[in-house]
């Protein structure tokens, strides 16, 4: 039960941090939604430097749960992706393409670059 509600109240507070995120973001006007780009990169990020830094032990199964699968699965959304990839796909084929994989890089760099900030800090800190 711990960690069904560890898991909850991560997910809980990651989307509603996606949500003020989502409204402090002005929308470009352009038709590719910069709004859940920047958010799913930005948890990309912060998944991988938590998998490198804190989540390395087998002892962190509660972190794990509550910032892995809680926070950031609840802040990032792959659902809203597949429907803005089909939204766009409908009246805008080709944005439709550009924000595929401009998100696929975007979310792989940031995740690589979590991966080596948190490596980094790591060799700092001995």
């Amino acid at each position: 039960m711990q960690k069904l509600l560890l898991t909850g109240c991560g997910g809980a507070m990651g989307a509603l941090a996606r949500y003020g995120i989502s409204l402090l973001i002005p929308s470009s006007g352009s038709p590719i939604p910069f709004n859940t780009l920047f958010i799913n990169g930005f948890g990309s990020f912060v998944l991988a430097y938590l998998t490198y830094s804190l989540f390395k032990n087998e002892g962190n199964e509660r972190l794990k749960l509550f910032f892995g699968t809680g926070l950031c699965g609840g802040f990032t959304t792959m659902s809203s992706f597949a429907l803005e990839i089909t939204n766009l796909a409908a009246t805008y084929p080709l944005y439709s393409l550009i924000y595929f994989f401009l998100s696929m890089i975007a979310g792989l760099l940031m995740a690589w670059l979590g991966f080596i900030m948190s490596s980094w800090i790591k060799r700092e800190a001995r």
